[in-house]
């Protein structure tokens, strides 16, 4: 079991001499919660190969750029956080996510970006396009209600 900064906090009333209350604000003040690195690198499309490309997002680069610029999205997108990011860095973060599920920490080191940046990217440029394009896509209800109902019968079935 850890000592976290509420149970130091909780502390505080029973520090009855001077000493006591300067070791509990050294303790409290010595407490630090250390943040994840994020790399110092910025995301370059151009730099990766093809092979790579379709690997990573199941486009070639030529793919990935044509595909940002045909669903209308602008140069530079900047998300409700007032983050920023390039048309193709964002298409890549989504593409990257939709191909295989990976986890936004393993992408940090791709992007040199946060988790909580390329989660807003990520929920942003789906928000936008579905914005965009949802009335294009079929999702048929019935089939999904039948399978829930199927789930919810049936707890010990496999899911898939």
């Amino acid at each position: 079991m850890s000592i976290t900064q509420r149970n130091l906090m909780e502390l505080a009333p029973f520090a009855k001499t001077a000493r006591q209350r300067a070791t509990l604000h050294a303790l409290i003040a010595a407490y630090v919660i250390e943040r994840p690195l994020i790399p110092a690198i910025r995301f370059n499309l151009d730099a990766t190969t093809n092979a790579t490309a379709i690997l990573d997002y199941r486009f070639d680069i030529a793919g990935v750029k044509e595909l940002g610029f045909v669903l209308g999205l602008p140069a530079v997108i900047i998300t409700p956080k007032r983050v920023r990011v390039h048309r193709e860095e964002a298409m890549c973060v989504l593409l990257g996510r939709l191909a295989f599920p990976v986890r936004f920490h393993t992408m940090t080191k791709t992007f040199g970006r946060s988790r909580s940046s390329l989660c807003d990217i990520f929920l942003h440029l789906v928000n936008e396009l579905y914005a965009r394009w949802g009335s294009l896509l079929f999702f048929n209800k019935k089939v999904v209600v039948h399978y829930l109902q199927n789930v919810v019968e049936n707890p010990a079935l496999p899911c898939g």
